[in-house]
């Protein structure tokens, strides 16, 4: 009896010894996955994200903008309360903002395929989930002169 109680004793110190915490502070510590599942480092998702709000006539306002800071933030969805993991990307003007809910995946975080950008809506992410649809706002409130433009990657 007391090997056994030593044994489920040891196996639960090795379990939280082996506990995976990712530290959302440094991101270069993370192993990112695009949405396929390929490993990407943090320039190719600042190039990628570049890419995408530079794109497309009815962005012509966003041209030469660049990501100027990537980080990790926890909203929760306006109607189902349920908490999501975000990489928030902040431009050089720092009135454009973009966002991708990211999830646990292997060793490291996988990126969504879904994309938000918003722009002249303040000086921070105003982006915000109703039931996992992106809208751009205040507390679910609107924002006047406030542009959201979504992006699926394929």
């Amino acid at each position: 009896m007391k090997k056994t109680i030593l044994h489920l004793l040891m196996a639960l110190f090795i379990l939280s010894c082996n506990d995976s915490r990712i530290d959302y502070a440094d991101l270069n510590k993370i192993t990112f996955y695009d949405f396929k599942g390929n490993e990407v480092d943090l320039d190719e998702i600042k190039k990628d994200w570049n890419e995408t709000i530079n794109t497309g006539d009815h962005l012509e306002s966003l041209y030469d903008q660049r990501i100027s800071e990537l980080n990790i933030r926890i909203i929760q969805d306006n109607f189902t309360n349920k908490e999501s993991l975000i990489i928030v990307a902040q431009t050089t003007n720092k009135n454009v903002y973009s966002g991708k809910v990211i999830k646990r995946f292997k060793n490291g975080m996988q990126l969504s395929d879904r994309t938000v950008t918003c722009k002249d809506c303040g000086t921070e992410f105003q982006g915000e989930l109703i039931n996992g649809t992106w809208i751009c706002a205040n507390n679910g409130k609107s924002i006047d002169d406030c542009t959201k433009t979504s992006s699926l990657e394929y």
